[in-house]
Formats: C-alpha cells, structure tokens, sequence
C-alpha cells in the first residue's frame, strides 16, 4: 500500500476538518429556533386557555381538523366527516397508520378517550366547558367515530378544530393520571417529541422519526425562548441566536427591513385586542361608566402608536374576518362624553382605577397610551405589569367573582374555531364567567345569552346570522369592555427560514419549517 507524502496528508488533513465543520454547521442549521414573547402556562392542551401555549404544544399534539394560513378549515388526524340534517350527529372518519410517539396507535378508541375526557364536565378542565354539548361518543370501526350531542350545534366540526381539542396518547393518560404530572410529560402523535421544559427560560423538541407525514419534520430539533422584551427578541434575531421572533412588535419593523439577512412575514389577524371591564365593581356596574370608558379611547391612535397602523379598529364585539360579523356604530374619541357620563354616574371628579397587564413590551406601551387618554376623561390609572402565567392564575384561580382584585385587564382574544361563537360565547355569556371560561368581565345580559343560545341551536345559516346580529348590538351597546381592535399578525425571520408564519388566530406554524438556501429567492 503507497503510503501519502506528507504534504498529501496535511492536504488530506485540512478536507477532513474543513468536512467536519461544514458537516457540523449543516447540523446546527437543522435546529429550529424561536423567541417568543412570554413562557408556555402548561402542556395539556385540555388545561390551557392561552395561544401562545397551544402554539408550543402543537409540537407535540395535533387535531382532528385544522385551520391553514386563510382560516380555512383541513383535514389533520381525520380525512372527512357526515353530519345529520339538525347538527346533532357526527361521523369523523379518522386517518390510518398513524401512531403516537410512546407507539400506541391512534385510532377510534384513542379518539373516543380524548372526546371523553373533554366533554367530561367532572374532569375539571379549563377547556371541558368547550365540549359540554358532547352527550356521547360512539365507536363504528377502528377509523370511524360518531359524535352524538345533546342539541344541534352547527360550530361543532370548527369546535374540533380548536387548539385544545387535540389527541392525546391513551397509554400517557393512564400512565400521568395527575394533571400536574400531564402537563409537563405530553405525548402525542406530532412531529415533534418533548425533551424539556426549564420555566421561563426554554421549552424544547427533537424530531419524532415515527411521523406519519412523510418527509416531515425537516428539522432535527425545535426550542422555543420566553424572551419578553421585544428589542431584546430582535437583537437575539440579529445576533443569530434564534431563527424567528414571534410576535414581532410594529415599532421595530424598519429594523429588521434594513437587515438583508432578516425578513419579515405579514399576515391578517381575528385577534380582538380589548380592556376587560370588571362589571361587578360598584363604579363599573354602570353601563354610563362603561360607555365612559369607550369614548375616552382614540382607536386610531392606539393602532398607530402601538401597531404601527398595521390593522383595523373595532366596530364591533369580533373581527371583520369573522363570519356573522355585523358592525356597528363606533364609539368616537370623546373625552368630553365620556366626563359627562361619568358625571351623570355621580363621579364628577372621576375614579380611579387599576389595570393588570402582561409585563411584555408591546402590552407595556399601550398601557402607556391608556393611561394618557383615560386621564383626559377624568379617570387616574394604576398600571399593574405581571408575567403571563401569573396573571392568568390570579383571574381564574378566584372562587368568588366578587373577590376578582381587578378593575380593568389588557387583554385579547382570538376565536380560534373560527366561528362567531367562539368569538362570542366565551366572553360576554353568563355561563361563561371565569373559570368556566373566559368572561373575566363577569357580564351578564339574558337577552345576549339568549341570542347566542338561539344561534347554537340552529344549523341554518340565516337563522344564526340573525341571532349574532342581535347579540352583538346588545353587547356593544352595553359595552362589557373597552373595545380597541385587531392588528396584524407580524413575524420577523431569518431569511433562509420558511414555513414559519403566524395564523389568523395569532397561534404559530412552525411543523413545516425548514432552511433554504441563502443563494434562493424568498
């Protein structure tokens, strides 16, 4: 055997070191990176009411349908379903050869337990309430189940779609029977499979080699940052130490437009930015003040100052996008009005009030210019900044609404099902105040509960249309919130990064990212 001159072999040396790098670049490439605006609350998508958390678990767990980058309703762990005539049956047919990640199979059986589980109003869940008009499931075959329920309601299918109702591993529900142990163990059948969670620092996947989708995942691993001041999430984004920034506040757009490595990726939004009004607090119980409150806003500002006019104002209780949508007449900047008001209410001197907000940069700003135009009608803010999983605990971890400590909260919301009751029910019924759901306004108008109740009742398109015209000019009129409107959905990202886009409802896609070439023209 010739052995190779010395000079060959420093040759041979410097190919094998340069291969090793590149090789271990290409690796590093097939990491997936994200910066996001707070830390996860959980890991059950039964226990969660937040999307930022349901964009993470999507990692993991995924749905019977899904909504595509339009809000357009596709198929995921199903491929069709029938329903009767009066939208009180419904046959899903269910997607073969597709396992969870502990190797269980997914089929009829492992559908009917998570159905179960949700529509399980003991279990205790915060997403039960969500599934209450499940009577029963039943199991036709391996891949075929029928979903009997106990009064027409023609939102069901788009009721399936939601971030919560998600399949989770039958052998994982036994095996972590304790919700505490469920939420930091998820297993189900998405691409990715947990590693770790290390509470506001990192919450982290690797790729699962079992996926059903083929040539899915494209990336090895995935790990998401709570990074909650947005200029430190883009300088992380221009640093290279994540690949993505989700969401991406409107103020720092010019910034990342001037970096050529960088791109950002606009799309439409449902998510209804609101102050949560506490309608039991003495002075807040009078629809004048709550009116008061409305005309003391400058809609027009608050878009251009804190979204960078990237959006619409509301003229009504739910986005434009939304079908049923009806408008209404707005609720014009008046800081006169608005003092008149709150004198008729018997406060001539104005109250005071306080606000929770999340402590994240873009909440802290529109606080600022809440607190500027509130103080013109006469009405002196307490601004009260927490972090996410905090404030959350402290609104729906109160038995009595009497006892709720706050007066206003910052709050949005995104009808993730895609429908009106999804926009409406959760947050302007009776049965809906926290925690059953999510009307920390703790309003209450039968008249509304009725209008929505007469929607859910009917498949007729007509008929429901009807009812949530009526509700919402109800809604308006009594003015449970102070209504801002619906900005868009903003994400700054590497430029050799696709697949990675904000949905409608404000959730994240991520599953089907991979790296291109920096030669290719995005």
């Amino acid at each position: 055997m010739m052995i190779p001159s010395k000079k060959v072999q420093r040759c041979l040396l410097a190919v094998l070191f340069t291969t090793l790098a590149t090789g271990a670049h290409s690796a590093a490439a097939h990491e997936l990176r994200l910066a996001m605006q707070s830390d996860i609350t959980g890991l059950d998508p039964h226990d969660t009411t937040d999307n930022l958390s349901y964009s993470v678990q999507s990692a993991v767990y995924e749905r019977l349908f899904q909504f595509d980058r339009q809000m357009k309703l596709v198929p995921a762990l199903a491929t069709g379903y029938r329903a009767n005539d009066n939208a009180t049956e419904f046959v899903i047919d269910l997607r073969d050869n597709v396992r969870f990640s502990d190797g269980a199979p997914f089929n009829a059986a492992a559908a009917k337990t998570n159905l179960d589980r949700l529509a399980d109003q003991g279990m205790g869940l915060k997403r039960n309430n969500m599934f209450s008009m499940i009577d029963h499931t039943e199991i036709i075959n391996e891949h075929r189940i029928k979903i009997v329920l106990k009064q027409p309601f023609g939102a069901m299918i788009n009721t399936l779609a939601h971030p919560s109702a998600v399949m989770i591993s039958p052998q994982a529900l036994k095996k972590y029977s304790n919700e505490n142990d469920l939420r930091v163990h998820p297993v189900g059948t998405g691409p990715f499979i947990f590693t770790g969670w290390a509470s506001g620092r990192s919450v982290s996947f690797v790729k699962n080699p079992n996926y059903w989708e083929k040539g899915w995942p494209r990336v090895d691993k995935v790990t998401f940052y709570p990074t909650p001041e947005s200029a430190t999430r883009v300088a992380r984004l221009r640093a290279g130490e994540v690949d993505a920034v989700m969401p991406l506040d409107a103020q720092l757009t010019k910034a990342i437009g001037r970096d050529t490595h960088l791109k950002v990726v606009h799309d439409a939004s449902v998510l209804q930015h609101y102050i949560v009004i506490n309608n039991l607090k003495p002075a807040l119980k009078d629809v004048r003040v709550r009116r008061a409150l409305n005309y003391a806003m400058d809609r027009n500002i608050w878009l251009r100052a804190v979204h960078g006019n990237m959006g619409t104002v509301a003229s009504a209780p739910m986005a434009n996008a939304i079908p049923f949508y009806q408008a209404q007449a707005p609720y014009a900047h008046d800081p006169h009005k608005a003092r008149e008001l709150l004198k008729e209410a018997g406060y001539p001197d104005g109250l005071s009030l306080n606000m929770w907000i999340a402590n994240d940069t873009s909440s802290i700003l529109a606080s600022q210019l809440i607190k500027q135009q509130l103080a013109a009608a006469g009405v002196r803010l307490q601004v009260v900044p927490m972090d996410s999983a905090t404030r959350t605990g402290m609104i729906y971890n109160v038995s009595d609404p009497n006892a709720a400590r706050y007066d206003l909260v910052l709050r949005g919301w995104s009808p993730s099902t895609g429908d009106a009751d999804w926009a409406l029910r959760p947050l302007f019924t009776t049965g809906a105040w926290v925690p059953k759901l999510d009307n920390e306004s703790y309003y209450s108008n039968p008249q509304v509960d009725d209008a929505i109740q007469g929607a859910l009742g009917s498949a007729d398109a007509d008929k429901r249309g009807a009812q949530y015209a009526r509700a919402q000019q109800l809604i308006w009129k009594d003015a449970p919130v102070i209504f801002l409107g619906n900005p868009d959905n903003l994400t700054a990202l590497s430029r050799n990064l696709d697949g990675v886009y904000m949905l409608p409802d404000t959730t994240f896609a991520f599953n089907h990212a991979h790296f291109v070439s920096d030669n290719v023209q995005q």
